[in-house]
């Protein structure tokens, strides 16, 4: 790319080239870290290597094996200092009052090493700095009392965001092997997104079948194929679900890949466990985590024809919100329901096994579309609500131990229990998960 270019900028790209080996040292550069570096990061011109020998721009965060110099867009941070000339002084001016701490960001800025960023400039490296100390307080207290439930949620948000918060898992780039030979050992990413996500958001599956009062709780077997099959045929059973009914093959097939076994080291991102009373497949539960989030999993339960208006839905979410809370250690379950469907929504809302709490999302899409003003369990809208309108409950464990039940062994807890056939003709609720 440099073929045909003056003298000048050849005699740039050779100071560019020398100061980054004196900044980063010589270590080998794989063809996966190529590959890496092509997708994240662009070429240097001419005249970003004259700037940067010139120390007025940040030196390449790579060289290739061929030794082509490739740097981070930084693109809006130069337009809106007014030029590289200005960039020095607009860049400390997000550090006002610390003059020693902005000199010393600028000075790992134009280095080159800030390749840990997918957007390179002061706010992502304040928003990364923050988030890391976030991330390392919230460590210390939950190795000192796992159930801190403070420090979980200042954790999950640290590392994987929230509303209008971008975690790390967001801001940082996945690295290379190259870069921990050159940092000496773990990035950044490997630090606190990997590494703490494998000691704190690493969820294992309980120890299955679990039995309570009337209901056993287990994995789904070739032999639920034909019970799945004739629910799946119904049109009330789908009535409030994101797929219409299926055919016979269809369902068995499924129950199929259902029931093999999970190979040994695949991520455990949800649990889908059968109902069953008196042998009999009687619905599903399940909680599954959304996204990189392992802290907040959502809940769904699903009866078959002819299995509702006997409480078995309470039962079943009961054992799931155990689960949620004393085997995975969640902060808070979150579920959502078509508005549409009245049993489920009322029973989220007052069932005293759960504790929930309505945020009373209607959304213009079954999900994700964003939030509209709220309403309350008290103040659901009367009238007929769009088919895709959605309430969004949460579950805080505190507030469901308190009132509900103890393990999802059913232990009873003091307190009002739901009976049999209370929570609703359908008895079913969330139409977002995967039932049947």
């Amino acid at each position: 790319m440099f073929d045909g270019v003056g003298d000048d900028a050849l005699t740039a790209l050779q100071q560019v080239r020398d100061r980054y080996l004196e900044v980063n040292g010589e270590h080998p550069m794989s063809k996966a870290d190529d590959a890496y570096v092509r997708e994240h990061f662009t070429p240097a011109t001419p005249e970003q290597l004259t700037e940067m020998a010139a120390g007025r721009l940040p030196l390449p965060g790579y060289l290739l094996t061929d030794g082509t110099p490739m740097v981070a867009d930084i693109s809006e941070s130069l337009e809106a200092a007014g030029g590289a000339e200005h960039l020095h002084d607009w860049f400390i001016g997000f550090w006002p009052g610390d003059p020693a701490t902005a000199e010393r960001e600028w000075s790992d800025f134009l280095s080159g090493r800030y390749v840990c960023l997918r957007e390179l400039n002061p706010i992502s490296i304040l928003r990364k700095t923050t988030m890391v100390e976030q991330a390392r307080v919230a460590v210390d207290a939950l190795r000192a009392d796992r159930r801190d439930e403070i420090a979980r949620g200042s954790l999950a948000e640290a590392v994987d965001g929230g509303i209008a918060v971008m975690g790390l898992d967001q801001i940082l780039l996945p690295m290379t092997g190259y870069d921990r030979l050159r940092f000496g050992g773990p990035t950044v990413r490997d630090l606190w997104v990997d590494e703490v996500r494998a000691e704190f958001h690493n969820p294992q599956p309980p120890a299955l079948p679990i039995h309570t009062e009337r209901l056993t709780l287990r994995r789904t077997t070739l032999e639920d194929a034909a019970v799945r099959a004739g629910a799946w045929a119904d049109p009330g059973f789908v009535e409030f679900l994101l797929h219409p009914m299926r055919t016979a093959a269809d369902v068995e097939f499924e129950t199929f890949q259902r029931s093999r076994p999970v190979p040994d080291g695949e991520p455990h991102t949800g649990l889908g466990l059968v109902i069953e009373h008196d042998g009999v497949a009687v619905g599903n539960v399940v909680l599954f985590f959304n996204g990189a989030d392992r802290t907040c999993p959502e809940i769904g339960w699903t009866l078959f024809p002819r299995a509702a208006g006997q409480g078995f839905a309470t039962e079943a979410a009961r054992v799931a919100m155990a689960l949620a809370f004393e085997h995975y250690g969640v902060r808070r379950v979150v579920a959502n329901l078509d508005a549409l469907e009245r049993g489920a929504p009322r029973r989220c809302a007052s069932d005293s096994a759960c504790g929930a709490r309505c945020t009373g999302w209607p959304t213009s899409g079954r999900r994700d579309a964003g939030p509209t003003p709220t309403s309350t369990p008290s103040s659901v809208p009367s009238g007929k609500p769009s088919s895709t309108d959605v309430h969004v409950y949460e579950f805080l464990p505190r507030t469901r131990l308190s009132r509900g039940h103890n393990s999802y062994t059913g232990t009873p807890m003091p307190g009002r229990i739901p009976r049999p056939g209370e929570d609703g003709a359908h008895d079913r609720g969330h139409p977002s998960t995967l039932p049947g």
